[in-house]
Formats: structure tokens, sequence, C-alpha cells
């Protein structure tokens, strides 16, 4: 199990949000008793230009991301996330065979989910890359400042981070059970539901939380903080290049939405003038095809995570969610 507070911790951390401006939320429908992940996209004013943060969920269903590629393909210019989302490989990556190779696309598929690379087309003209390259992510790592010359260490990171999976403890526990789960589709429905239940738990801003290791805290702030610096000098020269009415879309995940929302009010005088909420994914425990043992088990599973999250965050004060019934 303590794997699984491993993926879940690091799925909760890409999907984080603060409960005055939330851009997660779950939504239960009483009588189908189904549990659905909602993502925020939120529309601003800033000086006569419309300024959308579009956040994303990194897995979801095929649905989820062809209704986001068909708001993106309507903006004017899109920011997008992906470090070394310059290069050729990265923008055709879902005209390719998808690899087994990320945790994102492999949780993906044991959930019977997607992955965002694999299923969201970065081709068109206007779709700009706003993102480190994995030489600065490993410069920022290493608490250097960003290099002024780029050079490919896109290499360096990929071994890192495969070295990781692969020879860890928690990388090949977490290899198992998601091959576990692949291979048995009811219980990859079960920890669907447990996913959405788990991240229906996650308020604020969880780097700031009393219980998290501070090396943890580093590197949220080199993943998230740094990471927008670069995001919102982008945003500064494109709404000095685009025309009053354009829109501008910055399309990142749900954890970096926060300061995005709070730099852009404060900095740049944003005011916000509409608010969409898209279904990530759904979980359903009831109609999981799990037997009243295994359903037990998830559930136990479910209270032990919620439990931790809340220790986790007990300091923090802030109020338990209210999930929304249709």
């Amino acid at each position: 199990m303590k794997c699984f507070v491993l993926i879940l911790g690091l799925l909760s951390i890409c999907l984080q949000v603060a409960a005055d401006v939330p851009y997660l939320r779950v939504v239960r429908n009483q009588t189908t008793q189904t549990e659905c992940l909602q993502i925020a996209v939120r529309t601003f004013d800033v000086n006569d230009r419309n300024l959308q943060l579009v956040a994303v969920s990194h897995i979801g269903t095929k649905g989820y991301y062809e209704e986001l590629q068909e708001l993106l393909n309507s903006a004017d210019v899109v920011l997008f996330e992906g470090i070394d989302g310059h290069r050729a490989e990265f923008r055709q990556m879902s005209e390719q065979e998808p690899e087994r190779s990320s945790l994102q696309a492999n949780l993906a598929r044991a959930l019977g989910l997607v992955f965002q690379l694999h299923h969201i087309d970065y081709t068109p003209d206007h779709f700009i890359n706003s993102d480190v390259t994995s030489e600065q992510l490993l410069a920022l790592f290493q608490g250097q400042e960003l290099p002024e010359e780029e050079e490919r260490g896109e290499e360096r990171l990929e071994h890192l981070m495969n070295t990781m999976e692969q020879t860890t403890v928690s990388g090949q526990v977490g290899a198992s059970i998601l091959s576990f789960l692949e291979k048995r589709p009811g219980w990859g429905r079960g920890m669907r539901w447990a996913m959405v239940n788990t991240l229906a738990a996650v308020q604020g801003n969880i780097s700031s939380y009393p219980g998290l290791p501070e090396e943890m805290q580093k590197l949220m702030e080199v993943l998230l903080e740094r990471r927008n610096d670069v995001v919102l000098q982008d945003i500064t020269e494109q709404l000095e290049k685009q025309e009053p009415g354009s829109t501008i879309a910055v399309f990142y995940g749900a954890a970096h939405m926060y300061d995005f929302h709070l730099r852009l009010v404060a900095d740049y005088g944003a005011v916000e003038q509409e608010v969409q909420w898209q279904n990530a994914f759904c979980g359903n425990l009831q109609t999981s095809g799990l037997n009243l043992l295994q359903k037990g088990v998830v559930e136990w599973f479910v209270l032990q995570q919620v439990r931790a999250i809340e220790i986790m965050s007990s300091a923090s004060n802030q109020p338990a969610p209210s999930p929304e019934s249709p």
C-alpha cells in the first residue's frame, strides 16, 4: 500500500488547489453513486484581452481531452506546459503509439484512462511552449540559476527519472501494482473511484502542509514556482503582442493555477469573468465489478489515505471539502 500512497501523492500534487480559488472539485451523483473529478477553466479580463487559465488533469478520459482540444484550438495563442516541449518529438507525441514509459502514462492505463500527452495535439502553430528545458530544470534542482546557454539535458533527466523508477523499491513495487491493476479491470475501476475520493480530501497548497518533508517542499518550489516565473514572462510578452479582444490560453497542470491566479490579480489587475468545470474522469465503486470484500478493501484504503492527508494538513486549519451533488 505504500506505493499507492506515493502514486496518489504525486497525482495529488499535480492537482492541488486552494480553497478560496479552487481549480478542482468532486461532484457526487447521489442517485447513481458516481463521483466525478472536475477541473476548472477560469477566464480573466486583462487589459481588454481574454486570459484563460486552462487547468488540466494529466490523466483523464478521451472525451475530456477532446473538449480541451476544442477550447485550445479556439484561442489565439496557447502557452503550454512541457519540459523540452519545444522539441518536435514532444509536439508529435499524440501521433505516436503510446509507450510504457512514464508513471502517469502507466497509471492512466491501469485505471482505464488515457495520458494527456497522447491525446492532445500540440502541433498547431498557435501553440507555444512556455516551460524550462531539461538542462534548466536540472540546474534549478541543484540550486543554480537558469543557464543562459541551453545544453541538451533531456537524456540526463530521462536517465535520472528512469533510474528512480527502476531501481528504487517504491518504483519497483509501483510497477508491479500497476501491472496487477491493468490485468484486472475490476480493481482498476475500483482504484479509479479511490483516486477521485482521495483527491477530494486534498485542499489548499499541499507544499505548505506542516507534515510535508522539507526536501519535498524544495522540490515543489522548483516544479511550481520557478517554472511559473517563466510562464509569467511569456504572458507579459503575449499581452503586449496580442490585439484587444484576443484570447491567450495558459494550458498547465492545476497545481500551477493558484500561483498564476494570485499573481495575475495582484500584478496584472486581472478580473475574473467566467469559470467552466469539466469532468476529467469519474468513478463508481458499486459498478466496478468487485465483490463485497474487495469493495471493503478499497474503502479501507481510501479511509487511510484521507486520514493521512488530514494529519499532514491539520495545522493549516483548512476546512474539509464539501463535494457537490447534482
